[in-house]
């Protein structure tokens, strides 16, 4: 209890706090995209459980599904099982993508008792920069957004030298912000990505941050073997190593817990003036055969 009162107020000295909000149980529903047996999703559900002013309900893809953005399951039966509870709390297992078990979660399993929050993760593994694209774990939370609920993704940045990443501590971190939207919603049409450095023990803080857009180490593919003509490839990946100040990339890599505020609208807002006038060009007209109003 002192470890999370300690996280709150180094939360709240970067973040200012608004009025209190309601003080009676807040109802999460917990997914991921690691699957209902990740230990991410077992430890947020345990720290949430452990506060008596939380209500928890897991709906998690019944196996792992990163990667799958926001995807969704749209052809044959999706199967809905009960799953033995995590941290005491009602779970179910669900065989499709994070953004369709979401969607599932809300309008269908919980649809009499909708809660005030999707959270989504531990994530194995960061989820900063361009990857949020891709995340199955940002994706679940989008989806969230996309079906009028709020939302936040938490991933936890990994040392792949150590087998055990401690999601326990990371599920520590990650409570803070969850207690601060509560008392602060979001405004509609937004969600949050946070992710956590692989060292919670020496983690210096919050640090609210924009989307770094730079480009990944290593995006390609190299072939593994072939058989008879049909070359067999491997997905090569590495995230970018960012210095850019501001964003959540170059601030994960300083040690900061990363809180991104994202939203639903994509609009390149910057180009609309200039592409405004280039429109109204008279033989642009008469090739696009429409006018902007």
């Amino acid at each position: 209890m002192r470890r999370i009162m300690m996280v709150f107020l180094v939360f709240t000295a970067v973040v200012v706090v608004g009025q209190a909000g309601d003080d009676s149980v807040f109802h999460v529903m917990i997914v991921n995209d690691d699957g209902v047996d990740a230990p991410g999703i077992a430890a947020l559900a345990a720290v949430f459980a452990a506060d008596p002013s939380y209500r928890v309900t897991v709906v998690a893809p019944t196996d792992h599904q990163s990667g799958k953005g926001s995807a969704l399951t749209i052809f044959g039966e999706i199967p809905l099982r009960p799953h033995a509870p995590l941290a005491g709390a009602p779970t179910w297992s669900v065989d499709a993508t994070p953004a369709t078990t979401t969607r599932i979660g809300l309008s269908f399993t919980l649809a009499d008792d909708p809660p005030d929050l999707v959270v989504s993760g531990i994530n194995k593994g960061e989820n900063v920069g361009r990857i949020a694209w891709y995340s199955g774990t940002v994706g679940a939370a989008r989806e969230a957004v996309l079906a009028g609920s709020t939302a936040v993704a938490f991933s936890l940045k990994l040392n792949w030298a150590d087998p055990k990443p401690d999601f326990e501590d990371a599920a520590l971190w990650a409570k803070p912000v969850v207690d601060f939207i509560r008392k602060n919603p979001l405004p509609e049409g937004t969600y949050l990505n946070v992710n956590i450095p692989s060292e919670p023990a020496s983690i210096r803080g919050y640090r609210v941050c924009r989307m770094g857009l730079e480009a990944p180490q290593v995006a390609g593919f190299e072939v593994q073997r072939e058989e008879d003509g049909v070359r067999f490839l491997k997905s090569l990946w590495a995230p970018a190593l960012s210095t850019t100040a501001g964003s959540d990339t170059a601030a994960l890599h300083q040690g900061w817990v990363t809180v991104v505020p994202l939203g639903l609208d994509s609009t390149a807002y910057h180009v609309l003036p200039e592409l405004w006038v280039l429109w109204q060009d008279e033989a642009l007209q008469k090739v696009q055969g429409t006018r902007v109003e």
